[in-house]
């Protein structure tokens, strides 16, 4: 017996067929999996057993995702004005709090309390806001 004329291409055309229609479906899901994963971060840069208070003169709020961003400027502990960063809780948290995108605005002079850096630099989490009226704003909603 001889053998058999077998088209050997087509068991490899099979073969990359099945590959792909198993293989795509499980790299799509991997992506959107991990994506979402890898954009939250947790507050591990900050010092939360450390609160600092400076009184500060807004220089711009962002009203951005993931999280909006206050900058403002005050005095260090040697008398130098330094620029800061409060990073605040995301958008939806802050509009259940009180917050919009207009609360701060640049020249307005506040006090800011929050958790500072574990790096030492000009940056923290921010815990409140409170105005010169003593309205204050938190970084949660209240109870």
């Amino acid at each position: 017996m001889g053998a058999l004329p077998i088209d050997v291409g087509i068991f490899d055309r099979l073969e990359v067929r099945m590959f792909k229609t198993v293989a795509t479906p499980m790299v799509v899901m991997l992506c959107l999996t991990t994506i979402p994963a890898r954009a939250h971060h947790g507050a591990a840069a900050y010092d939360l057993t450390a609160t600092t208070t400076l009184d500060a003169t807004i220089v711009a709020f962002k009203w951005i995702n993931p999280h909006a961003l206050i900058e403002f400027e005050a005095l260090d502990g040697t008398g130098v004005i330094r620029r800061w960063t409060a990073e605040t809780a995301g958008l939806t948290i802050l509009l259940r709090a009180g917050w919009s995108a207009t609360t701060l605005q640049p020249g307005m002079t506040v006090r800011i309390a929050g958790h500072p850096a574990r790096n030492d630099t000009a940056s923290m989490l921010l815990e409140r806001v409170i105005f010169s009226d003593e309205r204050t704003l938190t970084n949660f909603v209240p109870r």
